[in-house]
Order: C-alpha cells, then structure tokens, then sequence
C-alpha cells in the first residue's frame, strides 16, 4: 500500500494462476529434486550397509556423519550463494561475474575444506568422543571405528563439496537436467556398488564404504565441474569472435 510501491502491483491479478511461470519453475526444479534424492538414497543405503556390519559400526558411521553434516552447511551455503550470484551473471550476459563468483565460491570452500580435512586428520577422536558418554563401555570401539571413517571423510569431504558447489553454479545458469544424470550415474551406478566392493568382498568393512563414497562423490564433482566450465556457461565465457 506504500505509495512509492503501487508501481509495481504486488497483487494485481494474483489469483490468476501463470502457467507459464508455473512451468518454467517445474522444469528447472523437478531435477534438481531427483539429484537431492539420488544423493540421499546413496547415503541411506550405505547406512543400510553399515547396519550389517552390527551396531557399533551403525553408532560410529551415524557420529560421523553427523560431524560431516555439519562442516558440510557451510559448503550448502555457499553453494546457494554461488547459485544466486551465478544466475545474475548469466541473466546479464556478464562473462567476467559470472567467472568471479564461481571463482570466489570455489575457493571459499576449498578453504573450508582445508580447515576440515586438518580437524578431522588431527583431533578425530576427540571429535568422536564428543558424541559418547565416557562411562559407555562401547566407547572405545566406537570411537576407534568413529576415527577411522573420519579420516576417510577428509577426502569424503573435499568430493562432497565439489560436486555441491558444482551443483550450486550449474543451477545458477539453469543446467539441471544433464547434472541429475551425473548424480544418478556416479552415485548409484559407481558410488554404491564401489561401496559395496570395498566394503565385504575387499574386506575394508566400515572405512571401505565410506571409500565408495568418496568414489562416487568425486565422480560427481569432477563430471560437474567439467559441465560447468565446458558445457553451457563456456558458450558465455567464449571470447567473441573478431
């Protein structure tokens, strides 16, 4: 009702739906939807795994990744920016910011990553040991088990942010479509059978899944990020013809 609003009419016509509006947001987001349930279902079923295994291996792989989940928001944040600040840039045609934020967004995280990796390399049971009573007889297997899939998460961790971030700029220029099937082929068609064979045939059990998923998070970033810079966001950062 502010005067220096009424120009934009928030709500004329509001109950008339935009179908094309409406559709535009259903073929950006329905990928985007499948790419989050792929990577959760690939998280679910080495849960599933971990649960063979018997419960201390189910209680350090459930720790660890919870601390993952953590250190992990700041990479989600950051990739929800990069998404944002990609998406003006590409709207605008402006080459130079578009390769800025992507470049400001990747090497935030990767500092992140390093601050991590460090944490988890040097303190990981007490990390662990956050999570159980001291009384708890059960401890010191959990946390033996808690530290050893935490060192495997520091290289969980620099995959799983890459391929986030590489996500967050890929939904920045509307390219949803091609990087769900890069998340479907690396996380269940590499991802969970990697897990699988590490883990019982190789005999690596709890450290050996996790390392399945380190193979298909990577798989995932490195197909991402190649996306990025080669596929759709390239024909904007290609120099103009003379």
């Amino acid at each position: 009702m502010h005067r220096d609003l009424r120009q934009d009419t928030l709500f004329a016509r509001f109950w008339r739906p935009d179908w094309e509006a409406f559709a535009q947001v259903f073929r950006l987001g329905w990928p985007i939807a499948l790419t989050l349930l792929s990577e959760s279902g690939l998280f679910m079923a080495t849960m599933v795994m971990m649960g063979w295994l018997g419960p201390n291996p189910l209680a350090a792989h459930g720790i660890a990744l919870q601390i993952c989940s953590v250190t992990f928001m700041v990479h989600i944040g950051l990739s929800q920016a990069a998404t944002v600040r990609a998406g003006r840039a590409w709207g605008k045609g402006d080459v130079d910011n578009l390769r800025m934020a992507a470049l400001a967004a990747l090497i935030l995280s990767a500092g992140m990553v390093a601050l991590t990796i460090f944490g988890f390399v040097v303190f990981p049971e007490a990390l662990i040991g956050l999570f159980l009573d001291p009384a708890d007889p059960l401890r010191p297997d959990i946390l033996a088990l808690g530290a050893s899939l935490l060192l495997v998460a520091a290289l969980f961790q620099l995959a799983d942010a890459g391929q986030v971030m590489a996500l967050g700029l890929l939904r920045g220029t509307q390219d949803t479509r091609v990087p769900m099937i890069y998340a479907l082929i690396s996380y269940w068609l590499l991802g969970l059978p990697a897990a699988w064979v590490i883990g019982f045939p190789m005999g690596f059990d709890g450290p050996g899944i996790w390392a399945g998923l380190v193979v298909g998070l990577a798989c995932a970033a490195g197909l991402m990020m190649a996306r990025f810079w080669r596929g759709p966001a390239r024909r904007l950062m290609a120099p103009e013809p003379a």
